[in-house]
């Protein structure tokens, strides 16, 4: 009986993770105060290099620049090309898919350029901690 609550239970946390790994996540703490936007679009059917992008991702940002998410100085926005309420950023950003963008803002608040990630997030995503030390310090760079 033990061994079937735990199974259970395990379960239906499994479900509960990846039900929120599939919904959109927008960090937007602070627009005011704003250096860096990292973006994360993804379709509704994934693979599992689409999904380790995501999750690679938000191990980078929530364990290394956690204080500047809370403060409003990293905005996260993680959303689905295919739905509707996204398709102007999709456009902007020319999301059709799995695509990793970063956008620095300059000192006035204005949005710069932004530099799409998605070609060596799909090259280095077969080494976690390639990608996770790398993504580190292009994020470090923008915010000097």
């Amino acid at each position: 009986m033990k061994k079937l609550i735990i199974i259970a239970l395990s379960l239906f946390m499994s479900i509960q993770l990846f039900a929120q790994q599939n919904g959109d996540t927008i960090i937007s703490n602070n627009p005011q105060k704003v250096k860096l936007r990292v973006l994360y679009f993804h379709i509704e059917h994934r693979c599992n290099t689409c999904h380790s992008i995501e999750k690679y991702l938000r191990k980078t940002l929530f364990e290394n620049f956690q204080a500047q998410i809370d403060s409003g100085i990293i905005d996260l926005s993680i959303m689905n090309c295919e739905d509707p309420k996204n398709a102007e950023i999709s456009k902007k950003y020319d999301a059709y898919g799995a695509t990793l963008a970063i956008t620095p803002y300059d000192s006035n608040g204005q949005e710069l350029k932004f530099e799409d990630l998605t070609g060596w997030a799909f090259k280095t995503i077969g080494n976690k901690e390639l990608f996770v030390s790398q993504l580190k310090e292009k994020i470090t760079a923008y915010l000097k």
